[in-house]
């Protein structure tokens, strides 16, 4: 919990939010208790409530400083917000977007502005994206008197330093967004927010009234810090309409108050300053990385001849080991073809050595039949008539061989 403050020199302060979401509504009010570093007993945070019952109960109960549904009613940001004013009992007012989240420090910033510049009439805050993108600083008129976001950090938020010396110049500006916002309830109840704006628009002709009714200017503290995703609750709507309506109010204002003209054209120069710095920054960019892209572009040609060396000599490889495997193909077809033949020479072997054994085999049968006839022969009666004649032939071999 945030310290008290007893003193009586100190503003007191009615936080003003609109909102449907219990997260993020809660969100808030954590980030409240760390925005002023001494609080008041009858400081307050009033909202008025668009969302279900359901959520609702799940608001932070014990919030410091407390938080008081003070109205339900279907949603108008400048009808909620003028409400809540009417019931609001500090001498400050903060109007806030419910998915807002203040940084340390950051009200109290704002506080002390108001209190030692009386020719401020609103303070508005320096606001990043969660991503840490520029979101917002401050105002400013296109030609036409359109207004927008100072820097168009919704189209180059990558390109544009947060905390750039620019970023971080503060001083009057000719709006500031209703996201955040930092006023008097005195000054706040003699102006209150234009009704006939449908979904933007109020809080630049705030601004722009402010200074043509009180004299007292919108200004833009880049001390006043914060984190907020444009858009987030209220989503995409189509805005033409009240666009165009502040479009007719912005150039009615500079076409009669030359301190306003100026006072845009400062800010238009510097951004101007901003922005050619920028372009003279993605040229440079843009140069350093051409040349680098040279530099590889060179590299890459030397590593592409080297590749098409490595490739003609990987071609020539591939071609003797087709030349070789062309050849290993034709030995293997001819061993191939040897081989048939050896195993049909071993086929006709074998079939031969089966011939042979078979006529060795009838041979065989034939000698043995006639060895035994010759056997029978000999035990016969011719055969043992005969014997005399057989000696008889037998001599006349031996003398035949002798003589």
């Amino acid at each position: 919990m945030a310290p008290i403050d007893s003193s009586p020199f100190t503003p007191t302060v009615s936080c003003l939010v609109v909102s449907r979401n219990a997260s993020l509504l809660n969100r808030l009010v954590r980030s409240l208790g760390e925005a002023r570093r001494f609080w008041k007993d009858t400081d307050e945070i009033l909202c008025s409530w668009n969302g279900n019952p359901e959520d609702e109960a799940l608001l932070q109960a014990d919030a410091h400083p407390p938080l008081r549904i003070a109205a339900r009613s279907a949603y108008h940001f400048a009808t909620n917000v003028n409400a809540l004013a009417d019931q609001a009992r500090g001498d400050l007012l903060v109007v806030l977007n419910d998915d807002v989240i203040l940084d340390r420090g950051s009200l109290d910033r704002a506080i002390q502005i108001l209190q030692s510049r009386p020719e401020v009439g609103v303070v508005g805050g320096r606001l990043r994206t969660s991503a840490g993108r520029l979101g917002h600083a401050g105002i400013l008129f296109a030609n036409q008197g359109v207004p927008y976001n100072r820097f168009r950090p919704d189209r180059l938020g990558s390109l544009i330093n947060p905390d750039a010396l620019a970023v971080r110049e503060s001083g009057p500006m000719p709006a500031v967004t209703g996201a955040l916002m930092v006023l008097r309830r005195e000054d706040f109840q003699a102006i209150r927010l234009r009704e006939s704006f449908s979904v933007c628009g109020e809080d630049v002709a705030l601004c722009l009234d402010l200074y043509d009714n009180l004299g007292k200017w919108a200004y833009y503290a880049s001390d006043v810090t914060a984190i907020h995703d444009e858009k987030s609750t209220r989503g995409e709507t189509l805005d033409h309409y009240d666009l165009h309506q502040v479009a007719e109010l912005v150039r009615e204002r500079l076409r009669k108050n030359p301190a306003l003209r100026a006072q845009q054209a400062y800010w238009a120069v510097q951004e101007a300053d901003e922005l050619e710095g920028i372009v003279h920054r993605l040229r440079e960019d843009n140069r350093q990385r051409e040349e680098q892209w040279s530099e590889k572009e060179k590299e890459w040609s030397e590593k592409e001849k080297e590749w098409a060396m490595m490739a003609e000599a990987s071609e020539r490889n591939l071609l003797e080991l087709a030349e070789k495997e062309k050849n290993c193909l034709a030995v293997l077809e001819a061993t191939r073809e040897n081989v048939r033949e050896l195993e049909i020479a071993q086929q006709n072997a074998a079939d031969q050595k089966r011939s042979d054994n078979r006529k060795l085999g009838e041979m065989q049968g034939k000698l043995n039949r006639a060895l035994l006839d010759q056997e029978s022969l000999k035990h016969s009666r011719s055969w043992r008539l005969t014997a005399p004649y057989r000696r008889l032939g037998r001599l006349l071999q031996r003398w035949r061989r002798s003589s």
